[in-house]
């Protein structure tokens, strides 16, 4: 198969003649009588129409209709007839070595080929069958080419292959040709190149030109695994594997194999194809029919074509590394121009000794200049707030010194709108000795809108919040009314007694004096404490900034009982204190504190308003807790809460009184919080519950 023949006259010398002159004269018996071959015809089930002399001299003078077939040797008549069906698929000839057996019942090996051709009424078939290595006729010899001859081919077949591969030609087309030349020089070889998926755990079919298309759906997309056959095998040891008797082999119940038998391949040849790396890229595979030890030459062209493909699948694999590396880029290029875009962030390069600049295209659209001019730093300058010229100059000149900057400026656009910016930028290599400036701006001025808003924003919620105070205060000191007129009636009840007495003892004769220079002392005393009431509620009721000072939580809360007193005396309410023996001196606002202990003494209260079968009894006690904090807790025996609605009263406008707006305690833990301390509510063992606030203590100032 695959043989190049030459023509020579046996003894030296040369010759020449008109080929078409001499077939003219012959019948196309003659013509069959003057092949130097076998040549027989037959219908398509194989029955022998025709024979020239050496049919008839090979299988004998009496020959039957279907001696041609019927001495083909066993195997061979096994594996021929898939041949025909695969060569009539792809609209081939048959070409093909087979054993066929002579009149002693000798086999001898023949290059059999065969054509096809239609009469009009049945297909036919044209058989011819060339012994090997057999002397012809008289004058003339039909031989292999020698080996020089070979060596040349396949030079010059393999600078082909090798210029196809620098050409760029599709691998396929490359691996095809590789095959066949393959197939030309080596008898009784099928030749199939796998290559093997990037992460080396699947078959890619590569080319297989003369074998059926199953052996492609065997291996393309399959998993590179052992038990696959021989070239799962080389695949996965990088060694070459080497089935001489598939028959006989494990190989037999693999899909390799039963497509080998099927297809009447008993021998097979896998070759890794190793990479640069040492991993395997590839599969060179040789499926034969019978096996026969490679020649020198054989296994030099076997070797050479391995080499040629694993250059063609290196060049691939570059050119595919290469794409992806384009579309990587091209992707990295898309996402950081998205990215800019979103963030309103540019960048720019700036070769500081040769003048250079490169801007982002969001750049040109931050500073509002037109991308098709070159990049100027001048453009920039013309654009910056006047009040801000200076130090963008400053900055400047610092980053071209090599410092690195952080600095914010104002621009004015070309719609005379304000802009505000931030650039960064350091010297972040060097292209030779020349330093490469590398840096961002970004566009902050929706940040900087949206920080004004907010501090806007956060300036309302403290008047918001300063305002809801006042007017909780204002209802707090309003439920204490009655209590806050008692408080004022005593000290002035005791002014206006001590006043009459004091003119009763005057008028005396004679005067009374020291009687009534101690009631006027009484009076100045009674006097001072109606104005200590009455600056306390001024600055309760008063809109004042925070004052922090140095208080004692103790005084905080003697304080406030005393100005609850009669409230709770009048709802049949005990109020009993349990403080702290010592100071508890906290930094704090005094009034905003007693607002707090104020409201929860209210709450407790209101919280007993309906208890009418146990005592009435409120507790306010003080302690140092393990955290070195104050705590202020007052408890009741009233209508308590459930546990889950512990947090929920410290809501805003969360409320279970009827007539009541729920901002009570929200406020108290907001000053509370502001104070550096928490707030917390739990429900007592038995009736009622306890709310408590701790504050930091404080050193004493010294």
């Amino acid at each position: 198969m695959g043989s190049t023949y030459q023509v020579r006259q046996l003894k030296g010398g040369t010759f020449s003649f008109d080929g078409a002159a001499f077939l003219s004269k012959l019948s196309l018996s003659e013509i069959c009588e003057q092949i130097p071959a076998i040549v027989w015809t037959t219908d398509e089930a194989g029955l022998t129409i025709y024979g020239n002399s050496r049919f008839r001299a090979y299988f004998g003078s009496e020959c039957h209709a279907s001696d041609g077939l019927n001495a083909l040797h066993p195997d061979d008549a096994i594996t021929l007839p898939v041949k025909i069906v695969n060569a009539r698929r792809e609209g081939l000839d048959v070409k093909t070595d087979v054993r066929l057996r002579r009149l002693s019942g000798e086999y001898c090996w023949f290059a059999l080929s065969a054509s096809t051709w239609d009469d009009g009424a049945a297909l036919k078939y044209c058989w011819v069958a060339v012994e090997r290595n057999k002397r012809v006729g008289d004058n003339f010899i039909m031989q292999r080419v020698d080996d020089s001859w070979q060596g040349g081919h396949l030079i010059a077949s393999e600078t082909e292959i090798l210029e196809m591969v620098a050409r760029g030609t599709a691998t396929a087309e490359v691996f095809d040709k590789v095959c066949r030349l393959v197939e030309e020089l080596i008898d009784d070889c099928f030749c199939c190149i796998l290559e093997l998926s990037l992460d080396r755990r699947h078959f890619r079919f590569g080319a297989a030109p003369r074998l059926p298309g199953e052996f492609n759906g065997v291996f393309d997309g399959s998993e590179v695994a052992a038990g696959l056959g021989p070239c799962g095998l080389a695949a996965s040891s990088r060694r070459p594997v080497e089935v001489v008797d598939c028959a006989s082999d494990a190989l037999a119940g693999s899909a390799e194999g039963r497509l080998m038998l099927l297809n009447g391949f008993n021998v097979c040849h896998a070759k890794p194809i190793l990479s640069p790396y040492g991993n395997t890229a590839g599969v060179f595979t040789i499926y034969r029919q019978r096996y026969a030890a490679f020649s020198l030459f054989e296994q030099q062209v076997v070797d050479r074509a391995t080499n040629i493909i694993g250059i063609s699948i290196d060049r691939t694999r570059h050119e595919e590394a290469l794409v992806r590396r384009e579309t990587q880029v091209r992707r990295s290029q898309a996402q950081l121009l998205a990215a800019q875009r979103i963030s309103s962030t540019g960048s720019f390069t700036f070769d500081i000794q040769k003048n250079e600049c490169v801007w982002s295209e969001e750049l040109y659209r931050i500073f509002d200049i037109d991308p098709s001019l070159e990049p100027d730093i001048h453009d920039v300058r013309k654009r910056v707030y006047r009040d801000d010229l200076e130090k963008f100059n400053r900055e400047l000149q610092r980053a071209l010194s090599g410092q690195s900057i952080d600095v914010t400026f104002r621009i004015v656009t070309s719609h005379a709108a304000l802009k505000f910016l931030r650039g960064l930028a350091k010297i972040s290599y060097h292209v030779g000795d020349s330093p490469v400036l590398v840096g961002t701006v970004q566009d902050i001025t929706d940040f900087k809108n949206a920080q004004e808003a907010l501090q806007r924003g956060e300036e309302a919620l403290v008047k918001a919040r300063e305002d809801l105070a006042y007017v909780s205060r204002v209802m707090t000191m309003s439920a204490l009314t009655a209590s806050i007129a008692h408080e004022v009636s005593q000290p002035l009840a005791g002014i206006l007694t001590n006043a009459n007495a004091c003119l009763r003892l005057l008028a005396l004769s004679p005067p009374n004096i020291q009687a009534a220079s101690e009631t006027a002392r009484r009076t100045i005393r009674d006097t001072m404490r109606a104005t200590e009431i009455i600056k306390r509620l001024r600055a309760m009721f008063a809109r004042q900034p925070s004052t922090m000072e140095y208080t004692d939580l103790n005084d905080l809360a003697r304080e406030v009982i005393i100005l609850s007193a009669r409230d709770m005396h009048q709802k049949s309410i005990s109020v009993t204190a349990q403080l702290e023996p010592k100071a508890l001196l906290i930094m704090g606002d005094r009034v905003q504190l007693q607002q707090v202990i104020l409201n929860m003494l209210l709450n407790a209260r209101d919280a007993m308003g309906d208890i009418e079968r146990r005592p009435r009894i409120l507790t306010v006690s003080t302690h140092v807790d393990i955290e070195e904090s104050a705590v202020l807790s007052i408890t009741d025996v009233g209508i308590g809460f459930p546990l889950e609605n512990a947090d929920q009263m410290f809501e805003a406008f969360f409320t279970t009184k009827q007539d009541g707006m729920g901002i009570g305690l929200a406020i108290s833990r907001s000053i509370i919080e502001n104070h550096g301390g928490i707030m917390w509510a739990e429900p007592n063992d038995g009736p009622g519950a306890t709310v408590s606030f701790s504050i930091p203590l404080q050193s004493p100032p010294q």
